[in-house]
């Protein structure tokens, strides 16, 4: 398993995931600016931290990584949990 090639490949698709959002906030936009709540921008957060797994999940899928048991697997999210935190902070809505 090559971790900085499934770390890129992450990267990438949740460059392409939040470019997805952004280009569909765009079109409501123009028509109504809203004023987020805080309660608002905490939800979206969740929503790309639950996204941003969920693509991790499938990048390891594609590249055919499988774990043997729950433990290996969790062990292997918390290793990646500070890469999907910096992927989720730079791609944060403001």
């Amino acid at each position: 398993m090559n971790i900085e090639l499934i770390k890129t490949e992450l990267a990438q698709r949740v460059e392409q995931l939040v470019i997805t959002r952004k280009t569909g906030k765009k079109a409501t936009m123009k028509v109504v600016h809203k004023v987020k709540t805080w309660s608002d921008k905490v939800a979206e957060t969740e929503d790309l931290i639950h996204k941003v797994y969920h693509t991790l999940h499938e990048v390891l899928q594609q590249n055919g990584i499988h774990f043997k048991n729950e433990i290996e697997k969790e062990t292997f999210v918390n290793f990646m949990e500070p890469t999907v935190n910096d992927l989720v902070i730079k791609n944060m809505i403001d």
